[in-house]
Formats: structure tokens, sequence, C-alpha cells
């Protein structure tokens, strides 16, 4: 092949991969506004609702135990409920929605102040701190010997967000949530059809303290009822085939390693090891 023809054949392949990218840009921009735009929307008004409610009501929710690494935290209020679109303080061009945040704090009023030692533990903690935007204050101070001392002082409040956004690419909606309990991050994606009613008032009682279900990996309570059914129901068959084999006088004599009545106890013994 000569080197016109190579050039040629380089330009056609580039052609056909900027047709090829434009195609796929469409289909995204055909998906986002058929399945995604409107779930973006329902949420927004779900959750502005919510909010509006919320802020009436002036409903307190307390939290007793936000935090194992800081017990100082004591009892905190759940207040302060807002919500934008454009990641800031407003709203987004509703047609174009990719983003919708619920924000609000866990506080209470007042501080409190502990001392750390070692350069590596002061700069985690302020790294800790600041990665989940906790208001506080540090200084050196004089110690023993040659080990660096700092004063922490944290004010008692944490914001949380409530995170829904476009994952324009995956055309999916991904929920992530920020220090809702105990600094933790939690973020899973969503298929716009997976998005319904249901699921916002399972991430609403979530959000309100009511449940934990929208985070238990699926396993609801519903599910957990069923879960606990079937394995009584095994348990009941257990103990029927127990007292035939009692009654039988087979269970002194079959050993469990032989015959089909030995893999059945073993069987039945092994999902009620399982249940406890």
């Amino acid at each position: 092949m000569g080197v016109l023809e190579q050039l040629r054949d380089q330009v056609n392949r580039k052609q056909d991969d900027a047709l090829d990218q434009q195609t796929i840009e469409q289909e995204l921009a055909a998906r986002y506004k058929k399945s995604i735009l409107p779930k973006m929307q329902s949420i927004f008004v779900f959750m502005k609702e919510m909010v509006e409610h919320l802020t009436y009501l002036e409903q307190a929710v307390f939290i007793d135990d936000y935090s194992s690494r800081y017990p100082q935290f004591g009892r905190l209020i759940q207040t302060g409920y807002r919500i934008n679109t454009d990641g800031i303080m407003g709203y987004a061009d509703p047609d174009k929605l990719m983003q919708v945040n619920v924000n609000f704090f866990c506080q209470n009023e007042g501080t409190f102040t502990y001392h750390l030692q070692g350069r590596s533990l002061i700069e985690q903690e302020i790294a800790f701190l600041s990665a989940h935007k906790v208001p506080f204050e540090w200084k050196y101070f004089q110690g023993v010997g040659m080990v660096q001392n700092a004063s922490f002082t944290v004010t008692r409040k944490v914001p949380v967000r409530f995170k829904f956004e476009v994952d324009y690419a995956a055309s999916n909606i991904k929920i992530l949530i920020n220090n809702h309990e105990n600094f933790g991050v939690y973020k899973k994606s969503f298929a716009p059809e997976e998005v319904d009613n249901d699921l916002l008032d399972e991430v609403a009682r979530f959000m309100l303290r009511i449940d934990s279900d929208f985070i238990r990996l699926e396993i609801t309570s519903e599910h957990k009822k069923i879960i606990r059914s079937k394995l009584e129901e095994t348990q009941r068959e257990y103990e029927k085939w127990l007292n035939l084999v009692r009654r039988d006088e087979l269970f002194a004599q079959q050993k469990p390693d032989n015959g089909k009545a030995g893999k059945l106890f073993k069987a039945l013994a092994g999902l009620r090891k399982n249940k406890s």
C-alpha cells in the first residue's frame, strides 16, 4: 500500500469513528430526554415537597449516637433542610436537570475539645475533618519531649447531603449520600425504570431515620419476613423428619455419612446451623 493510500485509509477510519461517536451521542441524548429527564423531574418534585413540609412542620429528628469516632457529639438534631439543582443554592433549567441535592445538618449547640500527639495523627485528623466539612479549629501546643501536640476544637455541626445525579454515559441515575451516619459515604446507581415512588419513599424514610432499608443491600423489611418464613418452614420440616426417624428407630442406627437419610440429615442440620 502506497503512502497516499495509507493516508486515505487513516482519513476514512477517522471519519467512521467520528460518525460512530456522533451516533452514540445522539442515542445518549435521546435516552436522557425520554427516560432519565422525567425521572429527575419527579425526584425534584418529590424532594422539594418533602423539604417544604419538613421546614413548615419543624419536626425534630434526634440522633443520639451519630459517630463512634466522636462520642463527644452527644445528641444531635437533624435540621436546616435545603434543596437545589445547580450544586450551589439555586435551580437549574428543569429541562436540563442533571442533579438534585438535598442538604441539611446534624447539629447541636457548643463545641468539644481533644488533644492528639504525633504529626501523622494530627495531619490525618485535619484531613478527615476537612474532607467531611466539619467546622473545627486546631493549634499546636507545647507538650513533653519532641513529639508534636495539637488541640482540636470541633463544632457540633455535621453537613449531610443526599445527591441524585445523572450518569450520562451509563444512562443511569446515581444516588450519593454523605455524612448521614458516622461520616459514611454511600453511593449506588439505578436504571431509570427503577426510580419510582417506592424507591423515593425508601430514601425519604432513611433520610428521616425511620428505618435503614434503603442501604441494606436489597434486603428490605419485606424480604426479611420472606426469608424468616422460609427458615421457619425448613425448621418445621426438619423436626417432622427427626420425629419420623426417632419413631422408626432409625435415628440411632443410621450414620450421618451414609445413605439418603444421612444426606438429608446433614443438609437439614446445615440449614439449622445457618439459621442460628
